[in-house]
């Protein structure tokens, strides 16, 4: 199996650039060893999850060393000291090309999330986003998340009317001939103050993908 790519590593923490197709914990019914348990096995000791990337999200991932090291990282992510930023391929430019989104997610019965009103319930969640170029009828965009709510640029990229490419969950479909596959969706950047120490960690992962390349 092939090894994951570490982009940063100290005795607290790491960031790794996570694969397509993996989940970063076990889920219910799923066999297959998620990244947290298959990075174990790579460095020789245990790893533990501080936020998530959906399965089919790839790129910049942080995980903690320690008990210790997760509950510092933890507070971090609850305070929104942590600059995440994502690279997304949606289907048409987003009409404002910038702007931002604060919603309620919340999931139905099909397992989509969708913006409620704050009486309705649901977490709230914010993105800002700046559309980066056109490409064709497609467009390449910047989201930067002040909140980390389970799909939450997939959920809000869609209500705008440009879901993400290849995201068949949340409204894309390809024209004929276009073999647009795979979630257009990439963590390319993680900013932060280190919780032991204080000095600045900042990583960037560049997608492997040329049509997400800025």
């Amino acid at each position: 199996m092939k090894e994951i790519d570490i982009l940063y590593s100290d005795d607290h923490l790491l960031i790794v650039n996570k694969p397509a197709r993996m989940l970063v914990v076990q889920a219910p019914g799923r066999s297959s060893a998620p990244l947290v348990d298959q990075l174990g096995r790579q460095l020789g000791s245990r790893v533990f999850a501080v936020h998530r990337l959906d399965e089919d999200t790839t790129g910049a991932l942080l995980l903690a060393r320690s008990e210790a090291a997760k509950e510092k990282l933890v507070g971090l992510f609850r305070a929104r000291r942590i600059e995440r930023l994502y690279l997304a391929l949606l289907a048409a430019l987003p009409n404002p090309p910038a702007g931002r989104i604060e919603s309620y997610l919340m999931e139905d019965e099909r397992g989509v999330f969708r913006s409620f009103s704050k009486k309705e319930g649901g977490q709230r969640a914010v993105t800002e986003y700046r559309s980066l170029e056109r490409r064709g009828r497609f467009a390449l965009v910047e989201c930067r998340l002040e909140t980390g709510r389970r799909n939450q640029i997939r959920a809000h990229m869609a209500e705008l009317g440009c879901p993400v490419v290849g995201d068949r969950k949340y409204g894309f479909r390809a024209a004929p001939g276009e073999g647009k596959s795979g979630l257009h969706l990439h963590a390319y950047r993680l900013r932060f103050k280190h919780p032991f120490g204080g000095g600045l960690v900042e990583v960037e992962c560049l997608p492997a993908a040329a049509d997400l390349r800025p």
